[in-house]
């Protein structure tokens, strides 16, 4: 997977250095957060602001000569923070259902297997019926799996499209106006 610039991704502080943290991307790949893409105020101690095993938002901003990423946590915004914990616990999702969807397989194979060693004194057509009800009770149980465990992609995308686009400017600038504003009455 390959991850483009200004992409926000979430990944896990793996190891803290005087001059950067490093961090593992759900991708599997490491970057590197330099000490002065932690913060916008100044920063001498990486360690008041990030600890090894805490999970992160971090942005792309590109790649080194060794072909590791450089990150920033200062430029991720608020939008983009929450479009990114969104779109890991969907891939969280999808990977338990991948996951339940392969033992159901394997169920299904196992069944046909046992299923295939058709007992002696049942005629072919009662074995085809039973075989069919069985088939039939697997996929009643799957869809009803798969409504349970299935969200609703369109009800997620619109409620995760109006979230208010709030960064941290906007929230400094609206307080900014609210003190204003209270100071004319």
């Amino acid at each position: 997977m390959e991850l483009q610039p200004d992409e926000a991704v979430v990944g896990e502080v793996t190891a803290i250095k005087p001059y950067g943290a490093f961090v593992r991307l759900v991708s599997g790949d490491i970057g590197m957060i330099h000490i002065s893409e932690i913060a916008t105020e100044y920063v001498r101690d990486i360690s008041q602001y990030l600890s090894v095993g805490q999970k992160v938002v971090v942005k792309i901003i590109g790649r080194n000569e060794e072909g590791k990423y450089n990150l920033s946590l200062k430029r991720v915004s608020r939008q983009d923070h929450d479009a990114a914990l969104f779109h890991s616990e969907v891939a969280q999702v999808k990977k338990a259902l991948d996951e339940r969807l392969a033992a159901l397989d394997e169920s299904i194979k196992e069944l046909v297997a046992r299923r295939g060693r058709q007992p002696e004194r049942e005629s072919l057509t009662a074995w085809i019926a039973s075989v069919k009800k069985e088939k039939q009770e697997l996929e009643r149980r799957q869809q009803r799996r798969s409504r349970f465990y299935e969200p609703d992609w369109a009800q997620l995308a619109e409620e995760s499209s109006n979230l208010p686009p709030a960064s941290p400017a906007e929230e400094s600038e609206s307080a900014i106006e609210g003190d204003e504003g209270e100071s004319d009455e």
